[in-house]
């Protein structure tokens, strides 16, 4: 017996671990508690799917009842976009998305219904060749990993482009870059997946290989994936106080900044004179030095005085700049703009831009501009 005879049910007995492990954590990931339900969920389903190839390869190959992984696949995207969307606090409609992927499940499991005709697995992959059913779940199977490929993708681009807050230690740019990488690597691994199950699952015996070594594939994805992001500082990504671990939160709770009032005036007028809010890379290291205090007290200034994160405190100065710019008789475009005022990116400058007025910049413009 080998390792990959045994590595479906290892999977899942892994992946069941790791995704109790992953939603009882009280500490990493911040103070949202959906990043690490969602990591979970993505964790058990992929538990769910080693354990269901290794009823498939070990119950009964040819049972039809096998497979209900597979009407799940479909959410692996979905799910992993909304991850990085929460993991780097991107601002998104939860609900025109979740309308969207309900809509999607429901057509995708009509599309299951003609299967129930068959018996086994062999009859309905005998169909294959004449244009039958096996032919049009392959064509379907195509187009979800094509889509769950194309939103890692749009994640990968969100992480990306997600500016840092924070200059990162040794220990952090390495897990951070794990992160990025990792991410590459799962929409190769979709790639390869959907490559291989369609050249490879022409056969009971092709399948059993391709579900023998997809499930030892992600079991290391998924491990070394969890491991990295959990030690990454979502901190970094907003510095809001609230999204460092409770133990440094702790920690600096009881310090020696008991009234930070005095502290956070000293930052506005360090920002507002300065104009530090124009520089895109601006960190909150930044901050801590020229005011010779922690970045963990400069956090939690803000975050008491400002009731936001650091992030959405220099956003909020960006905006301030932009409104005039945008009212201009001859405006420069909206993306100069976004540039101008610090922004990295279009889409950043109109998340927050809708975060702060409820409108976009566009709606802005029409709403205030001089006739």
């Amino acid at each position: 017996m080998s390792i990959l005879d045994i590595s479906p049910l290892l999977s899942s007995i892994l992946g069941l671990f790791l995704g109790i492990f992953i939603i009882s954590r009280t500490s990493g990931l911040g103070n949202d508690k959906r990043i690490r339900y969602v990591l979970g969920v993505l964790v058990f389903l992929y538990a769910y799917t080693a354990f269901d190839y290794y009823l498939l390869l070990k119950v009964d190959i040819n049972s039809i009842l096998s497979g209900g992984a597979y009407l799940l696949y479909h959410l692996t995207g979905p799910l992993f976009y909304y991850f990085i969307l929460l993991f780097t606090k991107n601002e998104f409609n939860l609900k025109k998305c979740l309308l969207m992927l309900v809509g999607y499940t429901m057509l995708r499991w009509g599309l299951f219904l003609p299967i129930l005709e068959y018996n086994t697995v062999t009859d309905l992959m005998a169909t294959g060749n004449t244009l039958g059913i096996w032919f049009w779940i392959e064509m379907e199977y195509i187009l979800a990993t094509t889509i769950n490929i194309l939103l890692l993708v749009l994640g990968y681009i969100k992480l990306k482009n997600t500016p840092v807050y924070l200059d990162l230690n040794a220990s952090q740019k390495l897990n951070y870059k794990w992160v990025k990488l990792l991410i590459i690597l799962c929409i190769g691994i979709q790639i390869a997946s959907g490559f291989n199950t369609v050249i490879n699952t022409e056969t009971l015996d092709t399948l059993e290989f391709y579900a023998k070594t997809e499930t030892l594939l992600f079991a290391v994805f998924f491990f070394v994936l969890a491991y990295s992001i959990m030690h990454f500082p979502v901190f970094a990504f907003t510095g809001a106080f609230e999204d460092l671990p409770e133990k440094t939160r702790k920690k600096y709770a009881k310090s020696s900044l008991t009234d930070s009032s005095e502290l956070f005036k000293q930052i506005e007028t360090l920002v507002v004179s300065k104009k530090l809010y124009l520089d895109y890379d601006i960190k909150l290291n930044t901050l801590a030095h020229t005011l010779d205090k922690s970045v963990h007290h400069i956090s939690q200034a803000i975050n008491q005085n400002a009731n936001m994160g650091f992030s959405d405190f220099i956003n909020k100065y960006r905006i301030e700049a932009a409104k005039p710019m945008l009212l201009e008789p001859k405006p420069n475009t909206i993306f100069a703009i976004a540039l101008d005022v610090g922004f990295n990116s279009k889409a950043a400058f109109y998340t927050a831009f809708r975060k702060n007025t409820y409108m976009t910049p566009t709606e802005f413009k029409k709403a205030y501009k001089p006739q």
